[in-house]
């Protein structure tokens, strides 16, 4: 009978190459988890930080916005002379330093160096501020049925108004107004609101826009004056309506007359289709010219304009130019624009910002406004005797 030899120690190798193949896996398995793991705490550990410095950038940009708001109101409250030039060539110059280094401005809290907390070690500063008080237009958004008053007061005299509105973005928010669905096929093409609750603004039409101007001139003037510089329009988006100024002479000669048509629409040809406006522009545009009396010349009269959307909210823009030339005119002191750029460690945040000067965002709608019902007590004359209409 043969005997059959096993190797013992062959096997012996075999089975300690095998666990030693298992603790080199899982040594290596478990290497690249802790090292994915640490990467994963150190990416989150950046993310945390730049998170933090991004929100403290854009506070000292914000805290910059407030010193230069107490900067600009102080310049309109100031007397004329030596300080107000200076403080008004700081104001307008595009030199990030001009306003930190001003002593006026100093004064009223601007840091010469931009620091927001006054400690160095914290690293927050704002680096650039810059005031322009002339800006090229006025810009706004508001709610449906809610007015906007805008003074129009020019760097230099002006004859047309340019009105945009329905500022086109992918959302309908405080971006803007969305894109827009469709147009007006025809001026007397009303809004319509259904039993469902679905609206003109729903169903992606542009706001209709109620443009009101009205003044009086320099010196002294009666109620006459003010009524025959009172002129209003009711712009409607439209595929159709003449690419020219509309003359406010001739769509509203007499606006002081109680006889006159008040309510005919002026319908504006948008842009051509809704689906392929660019995001960032207005999807309708209006030039509108004033009076063209000399004794509506805006060198010699106070203008303002109040802007009412219909049917919808909007965001617009309202812009001053001189027909005769083509030349825009900027706003003077009407919406000055704030620049700053906001610094906390290595990251920076630059944020610009309008401002509304004067007291007029908050005028009343109507002459007479009621929560309830507005009831007139009448008393009413046959020749005999009078009989009071007593209200319900």
């Amino acid at each position: 009978m043969k005997e059959i030899m096993i190797d013992r120690t062959y096997k012996k190798q075999q089975a300690g190459f095998v666990s030693l193949f298992t603790v080199i896996f899982f040594t290596l398995l478990i290497t690249v988890i802790t090292v994915s793991f640490l990467g994963v705490v150190i990416t989150e550990q950046q993310q945390s930080l730049n998170n933090d410095l991004t929100a403290s950038a854009l506070n000292a940009a914000e805290s910059g916005i407030e010193d230069a708001k107490r900067v600009i109101l102080a310049y309109f409250n100031m007397p004329n002379g030596t300080t107000k030039t200076t403080l008004f060539s700081a104001l307008t110059s595009s030199q990030c330093n001009a306003l930190s280094s001003d002593p006026t401005a100093q004064s009223l809290g601007v840091s010469n160096n931009g620091s927001v907390t006054g400690q160095a070690n914290l690293n927050q500063y704002y680096t650039c501020l810059t005031v322009n008080l002339f800006s090229p237009n006025y810009t706004a958004n508001s709610s449906a049925g809610k007015s906007v008053f805008i003074p129009l007061v020019g760097q230099s005299n002006y004859n047309q108004l340019v009105v945009s509105w329905h500022l086109v973005s992918n959302t309908v928010g405080k971006d803007g107004d969305g894109r827009p669905g469709k147009y007006v096929s025809s001026p007397t093409v009303l809004p319509q609101v259904t039993g469902n609750g679905s609206s003109w603004s729903a169903n992606g039409y542009p706001a209709y826009l109620r443009v009101e101007l009205y003044g009086y001139p320099t010196g002294n003037f009666a109620r006459s004056d003010i009524s025959d510089r009172t002129r209003s329009l009711f712009l409607v988006p439209s595929v159709v309506g003449a690419n020219t100024a509309i003359k406010l002479d001739a769509a509203d000669p007499l606006p002081h007359q109680f006889d006159t048509d008040k309510s005919a629409l002026q319908p504006i040809q948008c842009s051509a289709t809704p689906a392929t406006v660019a995001v960032g522009t207005y999807a309708c545009t209006a030039a509108i010219s004033l009076p063209g009396a000399a004794s509506f010349n805006t060198a010699n009269n106070s203008y303002f304009l109040r802007v009412t959307p219909l049917y919808g909210p909007t965001h617009f823009s309202v812009a001053l130019r001189d027909g005769n030339s083509g030349n825009s005119v900027n706003f003077n002191g009407v919406q000055p624009i704030i620049d700053v750029t906001g610094k906390a460690g290595d990251v920076y945040r630059r944020v610009q910002a309008r401002v509304v000067l004067g007291n007029i965002a908050n005028l009343p709608e109507y002459a007479a406004e009621s929560a309830g019902d507005i009831c007139k007590n009448m008393v009413i004359s046959d020749g005999k005797y009078f009989q009071p209409n007593n209200c319900p």
